[in-house]
């Protein structure tokens, strides 16, 4: 996994953080945002993950770019985080935000094929 996986799924990265930039500008509330982050930023890369096995940098990436929109950022300098990603992308019903994580739902993806 060097480069030149990293350099296939670059687009993947580019699509989330062209949307993401798109949405910084707007004073969104917290529930605009998590549609936002639901409905596209984690909805992008779908097709791939369920084809490919994304790098865990990647994924990394990918989970460090929702972040940083849901916390947000105020003249350039990141806000704290209040809650941890583990509890972020917990189920909704047991306390969490229902978030994805982008690797462990990559090989959800790709064992139900192998399924």
């Amino acid at each position: 996994m060097g480069a030149s996986t990293n350099g296939a799924f670059k687009y993947l990265k580019d699509r989330i953080w062209k949307r993401i930039q798109g949405w910084i500008e707007n004073c969104l509330s917290a529930g605009g945002k998590e549609v936002l982050i639901k409905a596209v930023a984690q909805a992008i890369p779908t097709y791939s993950m369920s084809c490919f096995k994304l790098p865990r940098g990647l994924c990394e990436h990918i989970n460090g770019i929702v972040r940083s929109f849901w916390w947000g950022s105020k003249d350039g300098k990141r806000k704290p985080c209040w809650v941890a990603w583990d509890d972020m992308i917990r189920p909704k019903r047991w306390g969490g935000l229902g978030f994805r994580d982008i690797e462990l739902f990559n090989l959800a993806l790709l064992a139900r094929q192998a399924w």
